[in-house]
């Protein structure tokens, strides 16, 4: 049997079958997350860059931007004026939470702290750690994780919160370069890779990284703010679950994602290839908090007098955008 369309009808029905396609075509599907990054070259961070090239955000219909930060503080002024949805950062980020930012830690990124070490001079009689106790040392700013970094060196040697001298140099590679090239301090906590670059040139020597002395500690948290929490919740956990698929293939596929990640950090293949086998271990697989590292977070807060209390951290993250297990 054969059915006879007439040609309004005709018309009316391929209309409307032209408005689903587009309402289904991937451009007109994709949901837009604007991300923030402090600061962008870290590795840690890569996977939006992997992840991109690879087409797992755009599979699950998401469209991404990137915005990089040079310092936490001014992404914390872009969480709080809405122009990100989600931010990649320190867990000092909770800290702001506790003190009114609106947003909520959504997934560990890295830890243990194997991303920063301990630079001397190259001409530094200084060999070891035992040698740091009464030196100054650099530290981004206070309130830092770099801060804790030198403290928890002080703890871990039993030399109490003045065994070492703090001295804050500025956020960023080229102020620890400056800091180590002056001789302004005796030792800095910085970037692995800046040792690597220094230590080639023959003008520091890395004499250890931090996660061979402190307990272990959130290096990275992903945050969201309460808007998109409330307004894109779906769209937050396709880039989650985006983003540990990413993790999974970095993990697995090392030669493809250096070559991404190098034109992201701007290092040498060469250079990349060190600090993915160093770095890769430290990305969480699946986002979850550990508990004793959670408490160990809230001591910090007033441990660096970011906070005059240990605040209950059940209400500065959650766990309900991460992937089942």
């Amino acid at each position: 049997m054969r059915m006879k369309i007439r040609a309004p009808r005709l018309v009316l029905l391929i209309a409307a079958l032209s408005t689903m396609g587009a309402m289904l075509s991937p451009a007109a599907a994709a949901d837009h997350l604007q991300i923030g990054r402090s600061p962008g070259f870290l590795f840690a961070y890569t996977p939006v860059d992997v992840g991109l090239a690879k087409g797992f955000y755009q599979k699950r219909g998401l469209d991404l931007g990137i915005t990089d930060f040079q310092g936490a503080a001014k992404m914390d002024m872009a969480l709080t004026a809405d122009s990100i949805d989600v931010a990649l950062g320190s867990p000092m980020e909770m800290a702001g939470i506790e003190k009114g930012m609106p947003a909520v830690a959504i997934a560990a990124i890295a830890h243990p702290v194997r991303e920063l070490s301990i630079i001397v001079p190259a001409d530094s009689p200084i060999q070891s750690l035992d040698q740091l106790r009464g030196k100054s040392i650099g530290i981004a700013t206070m309130g830092s994780i770099t801060q804790w970094a030198a403290l928890d060196l002080a703890r871990a040697k039993g030399w109490g919160n003045d065994g070492v001298k703090l001295v804050a140099i500025g956020a960023g590679s080229s102020s620890a370069i400056a800091a180590i090239r002056t001789h302004l301090v005796d030792a800095t906590v910085g970037n692995l890779m800046t040792g690597v670059v220094l230590a080639r040139k023959g003008e520091a020597r890395q004499i250890a990284l931090v996660s061979d002395y402190a307990s272990d500690f959130i290096m990275h948290e992903m945050a969201a703010t309460r808007n998109a929490i409330h307004d894109k919740p779906d769209a937050l956990r396709r880039f989650v679950a985006a983003w540990f698929e990413t993790v999974a293939f970095m993990r697995a596929h090392k030669d493809e994602t250096v070559k991404i990640a190098a034109k992201t950090t701007g290092l040498s293949i060469a250079d990349e290839s060190a600090e993915y086998d160093t770095l890769m271990p430290e990305l969480s697989s699946d986002g979850r908090h550990d508990p004793a590292i959670i408490a160990r977070t809230a001591k910090s807060f007033v441990q660096l007098g970011i906070l005059d209390h240990e605040p209950d951290m059940s209400k500065l993250y959650s766990e309900a955008f991460l992937p089942p297990r």
